[in-house]
């Protein structure tokens, strides 16, 4: 059901996780820099990162998609099908709704609602660099 994928167990985890960071998370894009700098200082590199379903993991992307829910109105969504290769994401993704004004029968891939997977964006950071910025998943949602 999307907007509920993660529930009150990553929530729990989240509060836990906040604790832990000592700083006040308020779920906002500026927010996200804060993320970013702490994520950054805890990892040096791909090879530094846990499991993706380790909290150090799962939570700043469940902080990642909780932004873009609150900021843009995407949500939750769990991908219907196992992925067909093993390094594919198995975690839920965020996507804002299809545009009730379109015409279904007018509608092409290309007309795709933008889609993140916030935990492919907290892992992609490190590997794609100190350029790539957490911010830079929002954009694909600002219109």
């Amino acid at each position: 059901m999307p907007g509920s994928v993660l529930g009150f167990g990553q929530q729990q985890a989240f509060a836990d996780w906040s604790r832990k960071t000592g700083q006040t998370w308020d779920f906002t894009v500026d927010s996200l820099d804060r993320l970013e700098q702490l994520l950054r200082a805890r990892f040096t590199g791909w090879d530094d990162l846990p499991a993706a379903e380790e909290p150090a993991v799962m939570v700043p992307g469940w902080y990642l998609g909780e932004v873009l829910n609150r900021a843009y109105g995407t949500a939750w969504h769990r991908n219907p099908v196992e992925p067909a290769r093993p390094d594919r994401p198995r975690t839920p993704f965020v996507q804002l709704p299809p545009d009730p004004a379109a015409d279904d029968e007018d509608r092409d891939e290309d007309d795709a609602p933008p889609v993140c997977n916030p935990f492919t964006e907290i892992r992609g950071l490190l590997v794609r660099g100190p350029d790539d910025h957490l911010r830079d998943a929002v954009t694909r949602y600002e219109r």
